[in-house]
């Protein structure tokens, strides 16, 4: 899912102000650092879960808020289901049936029955690059819901700059990398998205991103003023999408937490 769904996804688990800002910087930070390296990465969920449990036997003074990785991987196990699998993700759904994430963390917090309980519910099947755009369509519009209905969001996404500190020791001992190199991917990733831009700058990014990625990975152009101007209009169709969203979130983590 999108950063700002992302925090409103830990808003809806965790109610003390900085307990939330410390872990929603985390769940940002997930998504930001991994375009650090060049080289094939792992699976995006599978190094959510392993930092998960970096963080627990490594620097087990900042537990339990590293939950919020685990957040993190049923919200975009939900966007997969809902939403569909854009072909740089081509193979996360083969990941996710078959990869052992650890006798663990398996144990622990099992995200792979989360992902067949929620797969039997909502999961319908896609039907190419068509049905795909049109789920990062959803996604858009959940993130202007995000934006114009819970304005603790946008503030949360700015303050997290300075709240990264808290998590780089653990981050660059992960990623093997320095806290410099973690710091600049985290930046040059936040200022992409135009935290605390006007709402139709950001919107307007958005909907750029996805022209972009729907002409590389599937060789379709989109009407982009027709897009911008329907998710800027019809504002009860964003509300419907992310509150579709958050139910289904809600359930995946009651279940997590109670297996």
């Amino acid at each position: 899912m999108l950063p700002r769904r992302h925090i409103l996804d830990v808003s809806l688990m965790i109610k003390n102000e900085d307990d939330l800002l410390s872990m929603s910087t985390l769940s940002l930070a997930i998504d930001a650092v991994k375009f650090m390296h060049n080289k094939p990465k792992k699976d995006h969920l599978v190094e959510a879960l392993e930092l998960n449990e970096f963080v627990c036997f490594m620097f087990p003074a900042q537990r339990p808020k590293n939950r919020s990785l685990l957040y993190h991987c049923i919200s975009d196990l939900l966007g997969l289901l809902m939403f569909g699998v854009p072909k740089t993700r081509k193979n996360v759904i083969k990941n996710i049936e078959t990869i052992n994430y650890s006798e663990e963390s398996m144990e622990t917090y099992p995200v792979i029955e989360v992902w067949n309980t929620l797969k039997a519910k909502v999961y319908t099947k896609k039907h190419g690059g068509e049905d795909v755009i049109e789920g990062f369509i959803k996604k858009i519009r959940i993130e202007m819901d995000a934006i114009e209905r819970f304005p603790f969001v946008e503030d949360i996404f700015q303050e997290s700059r300075k709240r990264l500190d808290e998590w780089l020791p653990s981050l660059a001992s992960y990623y093997d990398e320095s806290k410099k190199k973690v710091r600049d991917s985290y930046e040059k990733w936040w200022e992409s998205w135009n935290c605390k831009s006007d709402t139709d700058n950001i919107l307007g990014s958005m909907v750029e991103r996805l022209a972009v990625q729907s002409e590389e990975e599937f060789g379709i152009t989109i009407e982009k003023d027709n897009i911008f101007s329907t998710i800027k209009s019809d504002k009860t169709t964003n509300k419907n999408e992310n509150e579709l969203f958050s139910k289904w979130y809600k359930d995946g983590m009651k279940l997590l937490l109670k297996i």
